[in-house]
């Protein structure tokens, strides 16, 4: 097991609430859930399958009530069945957004019981005319951190953002701007996208079936 992996989830936790402060002029969000097994072992066998299953971005449909989920490789073709992977990328579609927002596998960290895959707003690589801005109504300096956590006989999943800010300089004009500002910005405010990754993370978790 790579130590310098191990806890790393904390050291993202901690820059969220950091960054969560008027003065750092930077916005985090923090969603998660947590389900506690009967045993150790049931823990580990839990934590096995769910490993898997946060590699295959067609299953994150199922944990979304809002936004769906495509899977594409760094050629930007579709790939519906493939295991995510570096350098891969998503598109989320939001509807009645607008438009889809793309993002990027950019780091995959894995320890005995942590793993965390971290994306980042991209380019959208099906649309040559756009290839160098910045897809997604937050800047490419944002980050969305999926992180899986076993600790004994509880399990956790946290969706971490940090350096969230609202993409109005990277756009295709001002119908654009305006929808990324009040994507970003209206979103937070008034709760949505916080509720959003909290119903992920407890769908993720599979907490109703295990009820």
């Amino acid at each position: 097991m790579p130590e310098k992996v191990h806890g790393k989830i904390q050291n993202l936790l901690t820059r969220a609430a950091r960054q969560d402060n008027p003065a750092t002029q930077k916005d985090s969000s923090v969603a998660n859930a947590t389900r506690v097994l009967p045993t150790i072992t049931e823990a580990e066998k839990l934590f096995s399958i769910l490993h898997r299953k946060l590699f295959q971005i067609e299953h994150w449909n199922a944990c979304s009530n809002i936004s769906t989920f495509e899977l594409f490789d760094e050629t930007g073709k579709a790939q519906p069945k493939k295991t995510a992977a570096l350098g891969d990328f998503v598109k989320i579609t939001l509807p009645g957004s607008g438009k889809d927002d793309w993002v990027k596998i950019i780091s995959i960290d894995e320890a005995q019981d942590e793993t965390i895959l971290t994306l980042q707003p991209s380019l959208n690589p099906v649309d040559e005319e756009n290839e160098q801005n910045t897809s997604h109504f937050f800047t490419s300096d944002s980050t969305n951190n999926f992180c899986l956590q076993r600790e004994s006989a509880k399990i956790n999943f946290y969706v971490i953002g940090l350096d969230e800010t609202a993409n109005t300089e990277e756009t295709s004009g001002v119908l654009e701007t305006v929808r990324n500002y009040a994507t970003a910005k209206l979103g937070c405010l008034l709760g949505i996208q916080k509720a959003q990754w909290e119903t992920f993370c407890g769908n993720f978790l599979e907490i109703e079936k295990s009820n």
